[in-house]
């Protein structure tokens, strides 16, 4: 499994995360395609470029962005996503940045008391945070890591300027950003995670903590803009294989004869919203001949503490089972194909260049056949269809 790391040892920023993810691959393949993505904007004359920088004697990457012709820094949210959708991205890169964004958009709003589309992006509209955050998308897709973890977040101190005035460090929106992350604080008047960091962390990441248990691949270094006293001014990714052993992946149980059936949506919905790989129902028989269900929920181990407490809180049962088990699990991608009745979304999973399963997104077919009055089958069956066109165009057959 692919595992990528942000070891965080001074703070994070959105050009020193593009800088280090540039760093782990040699061609720099996400600087290319973040070129013609910045290009089909139509954002001015924007300059993109890297440079090697020493801190403390380690070399390290500097991304820079020179936007000759930087106008319209104040852009709303609604702005912004309208660039997004038609940049030239995949659907992959362009959801990674639109998720970046969107929890900014969400954080801004709470903090200026508006709706997320009035939230009017300062600092994060200019050309160059566009550039971080989308650079962003497009490297880690490139990367494609299976797990992304974490080290908490540093915290600095002091107050920094912002296009509001004086803001004190961390600012409202990384706090906001980082709420229910364990972060650590660093005696440092600097502002060491910015506002762009803490999106990248809190959207991207899967799980905080020490680091994890893998074989090391490679290891990429952003600089930062900055001097630090007494630290270097970096953050360091690595990337790594893992392998699920016995004990990361937990089959929970819970036997339940007390509750109201109705509830039984709701609870699955907040499990599977909140991090469960999957949860499902069965009925048995309990002693007494008395009619239940047991309900199972598969998740991460880190997972586990915040899953059983909403499996306690939103049902009637006061005991679990957990069974450490381990799983084989294919490569997956979501893919969208056009049909005539609308777009529809497939699922696919396979390994290598080979596509094993195709499925179209359920949601989606329901929709378009209450749209179009058409058996949800038809659906079904014109988004495989699509799909087959597009494989047998693919391979030129």
């Amino acid at each position: 499994m692919k595992h990528l790391h942000f070891d965080i040892i001074s703070g994070i920023s959105g050009d020193m995360t593009m800088a280090a993810l540039l760093h782990l691959d040699p061609s720099q393949a996400a600087l290319e395609q973040l070129k013609s993505a910045m290009q089909s904007m139509n954002l001015g004359e924007v300059s993109l470029s890297v440079e090697t920088s020493q801190s403390n004697g380690i070399t390290a990457l500097r991304f820079n962005v020179d936007a000759q012709t930087a106008h319209h820094h104040h852009r709303s949210w609604k702005d912004i996503r309208e660039l997004l959708e038609k940049a030239d991205l995949s659907t992959a890169a362009r959801q990674r940045a639109i998720e970046i964004f969107s929890g900014l958009a969400k954080v801004e709003a709470k903090i200026h008391g508006t709706s997320e589309q009035e939230v009017v992006f300062h600092e994060v509209g200019a050309v160059d945070s566009i550039a971080d955050i989308v650079g962003c998308g497009l490297a880690l897709e490139i990367l494609k890591p299976d797990r992304i973890t974490s080290a908490p977040p540093l915290l600095g101190s002091g107050v920094t300027r912002s296009q509001h005035g004086i803001i004190p460090v961390p600012a409202p929106a990384t706090l906001e950003l980082l709420t229910g992350i364990v972060t650590r604080g660093l005696e440092l008047e600097a502002e060491l995670t910015t506002p762009t960091g803490a999106a990248i962390l809190s959207s991207q990441v899967d799980s905080f903590g020490s680091w994890p248990e893998m074989k090391i691949l490679n290891v990429g270094y952003g600089a930062g803009s900055r001097t630090l006293d007494g630290r270097p001014n970096l953050l360091r990714v690595v990337f790594g294989e893992t392998s699920t052993q016995p004990g990361d992946e937990i089959l929970v149980e819970a036997n339940i004869d007390d509750m109201n059936p109705e509830f039984f949506d709701h609870l699955m919905d907040r499990l599977l919203g909140s991090g469960a790989h999957d949860v499902w129902m069965q009925p048995v028989i309990m002693k007494k001949s008395r009619p239940a269900v047991t309900l199972s929920m598969l998740c991460h181990q880190d997972r586990l503490e915040e899953l059983e407490n909403i499996l306690f809180k939103e049902s009637s049962t006061i005991g679990v089972r957990r069974i450490p088990v381990t799983r084989r699990k294919l490569a997956r991608r979501h893919e969208t194909v056009d049909t005539r009745f609308g777009p529809v979304r497939l699922k696919i999973s396979g390994e290598g260049d080979e596509s094993w399963t195709v499925s179209p997104e359920y949601d989606d077919c329901r929709s378009l056949a209450q749209q179009s009055r058409v058996p949800i089958k038809e659906i079904y069956q014109a988004a495989l269809a699509a799909w087959d066109d597009r494989s047998r165009n693919t391979d030129g057959t």
